[in-house]
């Protein structure tokens, strides 16, 4: 069936732009099959709303300040995400 098709449990993934509009859905969608989502974004206050919308369906879900353009914010969204979840599979640059 279509759930086990697009099953993501135990893996983790890093949506860039995640706050709001498509990497938000993105993210969401990502969660509903069972990911672990770090969201990055340079709007933190949004980007938090997402993770909550997240938890409040039982997901895992955290978020950084970062901009997507920055070689040292990419660096940091790994490390975090890899300390948050103990691992990376997915990357979305939405961003």
């Amino acid at each position: 069936n279509i759930a086990q098709l697009f099953d993501l449990t135990g893996k983790a993934a890093i949506v860039t732009g995640g706050a709001m509009g498509i990497g938000q859905s993105i993210a969401l969608r990502l969660a509903e099959a069972g990911a672990a989502v770090m969201i990055t974004d340079i709007n933190l206050e949004a980007a938090n709303n997402t993770v909550n919308q997240i938890r409040s369906k039982g997901g895992k879900a955290e978020a950084i300040n970062a901009d997507a353009s920055s070689v040292a914010d990419a660096r940091r969204a790994v490390q975090e995400t890899l300390r948050a979840f103990g691992r990376l599979d997915i990357l979305v640059n939405n961003a």
